[in-house]
């Protein structure tokens, strides 16, 4: 009896080989996505966390009330109305506030124009407010762990006026 391999054996084991390649690549490039992600992460982290302890301490501070959203050119631009009007500018490499500049350190890193905004009721005339300002990673937002994100949570008043919804 001859020992070996048959053509039809020989184009199974290809055929098997070439899939569990394949998958191996798509996990290779998940994991560089990931890289990408990580190396944006450590990069602007600290800044990241400075422009949303300084944007909701104003809003305690200065009692917010209510708050615009405009898209202007390439900007979305957000006034907030409290005790003081305060103004942030989000372009897709720095954000202004109240005068002071944030910039994003990262080359592939860019905050997206279109904020994610949302307005709900709560019980006994509370509300809570959440914007999300996305950061894209060479132009996608793979991860939302990046993405600043601002809540606050007040009580209705004759004052308050928020949009009840938004979209870009």
């Amino acid at each position: 009896m001859k020992r070996g391999f048959t053509i039809l054996e020989l184009l199974i084991s290809i055929a098997l080989i070439s899939i569990v390649l394949l998958l191996l690549l798509r996990v290779m490039m998940s994991l560089e996505v990931i890289n990408h992600d990580t190396s944006y992460a450590s990069d602007d982290e600290i800044g990241r966390t400075e422009i949303i302890k300084n944007i909701e301490e104003n809003f305690l501070e200065y009692h917010l009330n209510g708050m615009n959203i405009q898209k202007k050119e390439e900007k979305t631009v957000i006034t907030f109305q409290m005790d003081e009007v305060k103004v942030l500018e989000i372009a897709s490499k720095q954000l202004t506030f109240d005068g002071e500049v944030y910039s994003l350190n990262s080359k592939n890193a860019k905050y997206s124009t279109c904020i994610v905004y949302e307005y709900s009721d709560l019980e006994n005339d509370y509300y809570l407010v959440r914007f999300t300002i996305p950061v894209l990673i060479d132009g996608v937002n793979t991860t939302s762990r990046d993405d600043l994100v601002f809540t606050y949570v007040g009580l209705k008043n004759e004052f308050t006026s928020y949009p009840v919804s938004y979209s870009c």
